[in-house]
């Protein structure tokens, strides 16, 4: 997906190759954070795939709710928050059933994206993801 492509590529949809493998990461993620074999690389990879279902969905592909994607990202904050102070790198099942739904929308997200359209919705994530936020001061 990093090679140089012509402008006519660009209009086209995502190699299916690349497709294929980037659904399959967002899966396998699921499944082991589901089981509770997951680990901080695996939640980490289910948030980056939720934010960037959001930022499609957003430019238009996908039919998920918008609360669909604010109930995720609470969902897997939880997770975060739990595997944190625990180390137990899992999903409950309310929150296994909100990504599983993410995860489709991001399937079918990925098969009708045009690469143009994907690779400036992955630079706004990229974007996005390197923002720091500063804590909450407690008092």
């Amino acid at each position: 997906m990093h090679s140089k492509v012509s402008a006519k590529d660009m209009l086209l949809p995502l190699p299916i190759e690349y497709v294929r493998h980037t659904s399959l990461v967002a899966h396998l993620a699921l499944a082991a954070c589901r089981a509770g074999k997951g680990n901080r690389h695996q939640l980490y990879q289910l948030i980056r795939t939720t934010y960037h279902s959001y930022l499609l969905w957003r430019d238009g592909y996908g039919t998920a709710a918008y609360e669909t994607y604010c109930e995720t990202e609470r969902a897997l904050e939880v997770a975060a928050e739990h595997a944190y102070a625990t180390g137990e790198w899992v999903l409950r099942e309310g929150a296994v059933r909100l990504t599983q739904q993410v995860i489709r929308t991001f399937d079918a997200q990925l098969e009708s994206v045009s690469r143009r359209q994907y690779l400036h919705s992955s630079a706004n994530l990229n974007r996005l993801l390197r923002v720091e936020i500063p804590r909450k001061l407690t008092t």
